[in-house]
């Protein structure tokens, strides 16, 4: 029986990890490209500024 319990715990924090993981694989990334694409668009403008 204590095997059992181990055994459900594991899964259960896996589960867990797999979901933040899964998270903050979409939400770090996100917030980077937010933080960095005014630097990214004066380096290399996507159009032409009329100047």
């Amino acid at each position: 029986m204590d095997l059992v319990g181990h055994v459900l715990a594991t899964l259960i924090s896996l589960i867990f990890l797999a979901i933040l993981g899964a998270i903050s694989g979409v939400a770090v990334p996100g917030l980077f490209i937010a933080a960095v694409a005014p630097w990214l668009d004066w380096i290399r403008p996507v159009r032409k500024r009329d100047a």
